[in-house]
């Protein structure tokens, strides 16, 4: 074996062509001969009498490479594959070219096997405005699903994608995104489509006592017998919040797609010279904060809505 690279267990000296070189009988650790004569016994005799033996540097890091990875990168699409997969499942390409490829980055940063943060794409890709590293990075957190989807979007023009979040809590998804447009819409409509249904369970048999209590009962006498109006109402604003949260599971990623470019277009006018990591980080990314904001938002848009409910009744029963 060519020890020429490795390093003497004894000294830690790399060793070199002009080198004496003796090799352990029992372990297989390579020494300078001067350095077993020295010590007299092999360096690494604490390994003697076990399984495990002296390796190599060039197979300690392919052990670790293999280790490390998790997925094949696609050449063709850069979408991350499974190792079991023999072809890419976004483009159909071969993966065994990808995989010797992969092979050869080894200078990226990787986590969990996959290229970061930018995936295997081109760092200096145009998006839109901005390369697809500054989307990346003001995407932060979950890029591995993002940033795929978004260069679809930019490559084929579909506007199309499932976002299962945005369509169980919309306002909470925009607003952790930092989108509080969106998250303000959202939830507005949320309030003012669940109304129905308040009104409907306080003049139901478990909310009548309630609403005894938040109504006068002229105005609950009125409601009760006009119930089967307010019962298509129910089951008009169920249909539109149904069709509202299936409008943002499919959209919601096109639209933090465009204000990811908007807010770094935004960030560039206000900067003078180029956007550093830490700006755009600073930028963007998630929030929770904004998150816990929203749902104390939505407590206080209930109670309203509720009180202006109550004043519409009482002006349209008269």
């Amino acid at each position: 074996m060519n020890f020429i690279g490795e390093k003497c267990v004894a000294c830690g000296e790399v060793f070199s062509e002009d080198d004496d070189i003796v090799v352990c009988p029992e372990c297989g650790s390579p020494h300078h001969r001067e350095c077993y004569k020295a010590e007299n016994k092999c360096a690494n005799s604490a390994l003697h009498g076990t399984e495990e033996s002296w390796t190599s540097s060039a197979e300690e890091k392919k052990t670790a490479q293999a280790e490390e990875k998790k997925f094949v990168i696609c050449s063709a699409c850069h979408f991350p594959n499974s190792l079991e997969a023999e072809n890419c499942v976004r483009c159909g390409a071969d993966l065994s070219d990808s995989a010797d490829e992969d092979e050869n980055n080894t200078d990226q940063e990787r986590v969990f096997g996959v290229p970061r943060p930018y995936l295997g794409f081109n760092p200096e890709e145009d998006m839109g405005g901005s390369p697809l590293k500054d989307v990346a990075d003001f995407v932060r957190t979950n890029t591995i699903y993002y940033i795929p989807i978004f260069k679809r979007m930019k490559d084929t023009g579909r506007s199309i994608s499932f976002n299962l979040i945005s369509f169980l809590f919309p306002p909470v998804y925009f607003a952790n995104r930092r989108m509080w447009f969106w998250a303000i819409m959202s939830l507005l409509a949320t309030v003012l489509l669940s109304m129905p249904i308040a009104v409907s369970y306080l003049i139901s048999s478990d909310g009548l006592e309630n609403s005894y209590a938040l109504l006068p009962a002229d105005i609950v006498s009125k409601i009760y017998d006009n119930r089967h109006i307010l019962s298509m109402l129910v089951d008009v604003c169920n249909i539109a919040d149904m069709l509202l949260r299936i409008t943002f599971c499919l959209f919601s990623n096109k639209l933090y797609f465009r204000f990811v470019l908007k807010s770094l277009k935004r960030l560039r006018e206000h900067t003078s010279g180029e956007l550093t990591r830490e700006e755009i980080f600073s930028a963007g990314g998630v929030k929770i904060l904004n998150s816990i904001l929203v749902i104390v938002i939505a407590f206080a848009l209930t109670f309203v809505a509720m009180y202006a409910t109550y004043l519409l009744l009482s002006i349209a029963l008269k």
